[in-house]
């Protein structure tokens, strides 16, 4: 008999009969990722909000109950990441257009071509969200992860912290940008996105590889938190500006 991954009932054959979580469960590999992307076109999946508020009050230890195969009760890491990029970018852009929101002169003053970047980043959010999370999953592999987890485990879980970051943010655009009338695109707004990045950063990895139990916890994770935040921060402050200067 076998014990399920998800409940610990024991059963024979290939899927529990108490949960349906399958008996055969393989590491993630690139193959795997990919297939779920696919599948995440179609599919919007019912433990879409139990993986939202797990991901919310205890990141890492989701994260590794799903990299160790108990996956029943979580939504797919692709659609979930598509789910909630793609309702902050919605959102984002509904906000700045209906409130006609910019940046003041004094900082168009100061940056000069800062305000055609940012129409750029809002435009063009994917593969800066892309580079992001290819960023901070490598530092994590390299500082934090190896070799106890492989790259793409380390990419799978970035995709879930992630997109929680941007349900994050999704939630401040409403707070701030409709119910404060805040200019959601100003210099203070992305000072406290990005202290958001790296109070939830912080709090996901430290979870996540104090589970894990990871050697010199600390050290490392203060160490990779402020590089994510950093390198985050410079990706969407200034490689938007790089693009423009070498398209031109």
């Amino acid at each position: 008999m076998t014990s399920c991954l998800n409940c610990g009932h024991r059963f024979n054959g290939n899927f529990c009969p108490h949960c349906g979580q399958s008996a055969h469960v393989e590491r993630l590999t690139a193959v795997s990722l990919l297939e779920e992307f696919l599948h995440a076109f179609t599919h919007f999946e019912k433990g879409f909000f139990h993986t939202s508020w797990s991901f919310l009050y205890r990141p890492g230890t989701s994260a590794i109950n799903y990299l160790n195969g108990k996956r029943k009760k979580f939504q797919q890491p692709v659609g979930y990441f598509l789910i909630w990029t793609g309702l902050y970018v919605l959102l984002h852009n509904f906000i700045i257009n209906h409130y006609h929101y910019r940046f003041s002169a004094e900082v168009l003053a100061r940056f000069g071509l800062q305000e055609q970047a940012n129409i750029l980043l809002r435009t063009h959010l994917t593969p800066f969200l892309i580079l992001i999370y290819l960023f901070s999953a490598f530092l994590i592999y390299l500082v934090l992860a190896r070799p106890r987890f492989n790259f793409i485990e380390i990419i799978t879980s970035c995709l879930y912290g992630g997109s929680t970051y941007f349900m994050l943010l999704f939630i401040s655009d409403v707070v701030l940008g409709i119910i404060f009338r805040q200019n959601i695109i100003s210099p203070g707004i992305f000072l406290w996105q990005t202290i958001l990045s790296f109070i939830y950063n912080f709090w996901y990895c430290y979870d996540f590889f104090k589970k894990a139990k990871i050697r010199f916890l600390w050290l490392r994770l203060i160490t990779v938190s402020i590089l994510i935040t950093l390198g985050g921060w410079l990706i969407m402050e200034y490689v938007p500006l790089i693009w423009l200067h070498v398209s031109r």
